[in-house]
């Protein structure tokens, strides 16, 4: 799997959806815009804890979301800071870390252990979600929800894949004609 590229389209993805946040956050009732704020901010806390545990660190937190709501600015700033760590760190790991086991106890107190792929797979898989659950805030109130898929983040990122795809197109009709 290529990490770099799946933390690297996460970011992209957070700041897509943070970008759509402060531009609608006051059309939403208070209670919308807390949880669209406190979702994304849970996420960023997880990365947190987990990046601790792979650093052998000490935990920042104590839970898996913080009591005090933080700014919009400040959830951003937070999530840049690690969204940019887990890029530089997919890129620079080897392949034997994956597979490196990491013992620690959850928030909850119950213990855990997952090797380092584990836990690259469910910072992912974890913020992925909660993007989704935020966008469905924007979208039940019938406003605009990031366009943040996948394979528009590569189309956007390496705009050649569009003229390449052009030409095979192209190429593969006349074939098929």
């Amino acid at each position: 799997m290529q990490y770099a590229k799946a933390f690297e389209y996460k970011k992209w993805a957070n700041s897509e959806l943070l970008t759509l946040g402060e531009r609608q956050l006051s059309q939403l009732s208070e209670s919308d815009a807390t949880f669209f704020i406190r979702i994304l901010n849970h996420t960023t806390v997880v990365d947190s804890l987990f990046i601790s545990r792979i650093l052998g660190e000490p935990e920042q937190y104590t839970a898996d979301n913080t009591v005090e709501t933080p700014t919009l600015p400040q959830l951003r700033q937070r999530m840049e800071q690690h969204d940019s760590w887990l890029v530089h760190f997919a890129k620079s790991f080897s392949p034997d870390e994956l597979q490196r086991n990491i013992s620690f106890t959850f928030v909850d107190g119950d213990f855990g252990q997952l090797t380092i792929e584990e836990i690259l797979l469910h910072l992912l898989t974890h913020g992925s979600n909660h993007r989704g659950m935020a966008s469905r805030v924007l979208a039940s109130n019938n406003l605009e929800r990031p366009r943040d898929t996948f394979t528009r983040y590569l189309h956007e990122s390496e705009p050649h894949r569009r003229q390449l795809a052009e030409s095979n197109v192209k190429t593969t009709t006349m074939f098929h004609r």
